[in-house]
């Protein structure tokens, strides 16, 4: 077995089935529990939704069933449902789900779950590595963006630059503009393997858009942005570590 700690939540109205899944995952070492919700809905405001390895799954739940959350979302993560009804179940298979669970749930079960889920896991791992060249690193290319009611994929390489605007973001891309609740803190952390910069405290750009630097103006794709004095070094700092200038 993997020393690899690995995330999950668990999606679940009924207060006893939640105790009884956070029991079991405590006793699990290589599981790291991120959250209990009541809804698809409330997971889909999770942050960082496409970084949980496994989602424990309540067919059905208030507001969305987890079928019809598996089917409006493109989720990355190993899927194992929990129902009180096994008929259920056989839809799930047809969305690539890796195991479910039948209520009562009991431990041994849940473990044989899990295992296969890790399983999986290192499987898709090995073979990203296979197909991918040695020098890339696996990294996730878009962004699952919470806009209104809607989980919306944006590929991060569409991404012009993003605004900060108080506790909201404004993601500028070459096809449409979204505004969500966030800081600029939370996703300059995210995008840090990417290649964007920040150049003002409310702006970070992607420089694969980047024109030129013209006193305190940026331009970006044909629009220009402020640079502030704070972060002005920073970014010719950057110009030059990635064009080799002196």
């Amino acid at each position: 077995m993997s020393d690899r700690v690995y995330k999950c939540v668990v999606v679940e109205d009924e207060q006893h089935t939640a105790r009884l899944m956070e029991q079991y995952i405590s006793q699990m070492e290589q599981l790291d529990l991120e959250g209990i919700f009541i809804s698809p809905l409330e997971l889909m405001n999770h942050s960082s939704l496409n970084e949980i390895d496994i989602i424990f799954l309540d067919i059905q739940t208030p507001n969305m069933t987890g079928i019809e959350f598996l089917k409006s979302l493109p989720v990355t993560s190993q899927v194992i449902l929990t129902t009180a009804y096994p008929d259920y179940a056989l839809e799930g298979y047809e969305l690539n789900i890796t195991d479910y669970l039948l209520k009562p749930v009991d431990f041994p079960r849940f473990v044989k779950a899990v295992n296969k889920a890790i399983e999986q896991i290192t499987l898709k791992a090995g073979s990203e590595q296979i197909s991918a060249p040695a020098e890339q690193k696996s990294l996730s290319k878009f962004l699952m963006l919470k806009v209104d009611k809607k989980l919306a994929r944006v590929n991060i390489d569409d991404i012009i630059y993003i605004k900060s605007d108080w506790n909201y973001l404004h993601f500028y891309t070459l096809k449409d503009k979204y505004v969500v609740l966030g800081t600029m803190k939370k996703i300059e952390a995210k995008l840090s393997e990417f290649q964007f910069v920040r150049i003002h405290k409310s702006y970070l750009i992607n420089y694969d858009f980047f024109e030129y630097i013209e006193g305190n103006m940026v331009q970006v794709n044909g629009i220009k942005l402020q640079v502030s004095r704070n972060y002005k070094q920073d970014l010719i700092n950057f110009l030059k570590l990635h064009n080799d200038l002196d």
